[in-house]
């Protein structure tokens, strides 16, 4: 995994789930953040120090690790994921992709014409866990406790094709689905049923110009799931300003690849973090830096 989106210990929230309920229901920032924290947590599987220390300060139980190399067409080498207990809720975070391979990745959206119902990436990538994912969340229904599923990137498209897996296979019904720079992941096949179980306990969250988010495009069939909340580059998400209603394909719904690209280079993303790694990052391509988990995190910090 890329060092951009590794954090050291001493750069992690302390706060991150001073503000979380595991029994809130409807969007909640306190939520959000928490759950952006833990995707960016899941983005240390390999550092397994850093996963102890943070879960101690956070205060988490039944810890468990998802790392497992995934066949896919997309480029990655594995699906990677953190599973935890907080105040009686059950939470499932996933990361995503090297950023330094985004620019291959978006192009594999926008110029792949994927005839499935969902992009055969993102399925594969939630299938090679689900195995270990599933057996968790069995547990969690059979004792009431409430779900959450979140993460970041194509971390986010994992979380929701296991919502889905777990729609078909488990019947659930009820999860908080919190998604950070996620892509659109299938077609009206795919998407009418995962909105109608999950459409408004679901909450997609875009920071400034990410770019993810606007792959693969709507002219090829793809759409997004749940609800829309956007924030400026630099910016923090509102409590005042709850998602956009079920069924926005923004950002840049009627956008067309070169429109895209050009995108990615509009403005400067702004450096949230205190070290070396940070003040590199500036010079990654705006919708490329505003799409790193750092960037999610600070727009999240009350």
């Amino acid at each position: 995994m890329s060092f951009l989106v590794e954090l050291p210990p001493d750069q992690y929230d302390r706060d991150a789930f001073a503000n979380f309920s595991g029994t809130s229901t409807g969007f909640d920032l306190g939520v959000a953040r928490a759950m952006m924290w833990m995707s960016q947590l899941a983005y240390e599987t390999h550092v397994p120090e850093t996963i102890t220390e943070i879960s101690d300060l956070w205060h988490l139980s039944g810890l468990g690790l998802v790392s497992k190399p995934a066949r896919s067409t997309l480029p990655l080498t594995d699906t990677r994921g953190i599973i935890a207990r907080k105040d009686g809720a059950t939470i499932v975070a996933f990361a995503g992709t090297d950023p330094l391979h985004l620019l291959n990745w978006v192009s594999d959206f926008s110029l792949g014409r994927p005839k499935d119902e969902v992009h055969e990436g993102f399925r594969d990538a939630a299938a090679a866990v689900w195995g270990q994912v599933k057996g968790v969340l069995s547990n969690a229904v059979a004792r009431g406790s409430p779900i959450f599923i979140a993460g970041h990137s194509l971390g986010a498209a994992i979380a929701v094709m296991t919502a889905d897996f777990a729609r078909r296979e488990l019947a659930l019904g009820a999860a908080q689905i919190y998604l950070y720079g996620c892509p659109r992941v299938g077609r009206d096949d795919f998407v009418a049923p995962y909105d109608l179980a999950f459409g408004t306990s679901t909450y997609r969250l875009v920071h400034g110009a990410d770019i993810v988010p606007t792959v693969p495009p709507p002219l090829l069939g793809f759409h997004h799931v749940g609800g829309y909340l956007h924030c400026a580059s630099g910016g923090r998400f509102n409590v005042d300003t709850p998602p956009l209603a079920v069924g926005s394909d923004e950002p840049m719904a009627d956008a067309g690849v070169g429109q895209q690209l050009g995108n990615l280079f509009i403005g400067i993303s702004e450096n949230t973090r205190s070290d070396a790694v940070g003040n590199l990052s500036v010079l990654l391509p705006p919708g490329i830096g505003d799409h790193l988990p750092d960037r999610y995190c600070a727009a999240l910090t009350p």
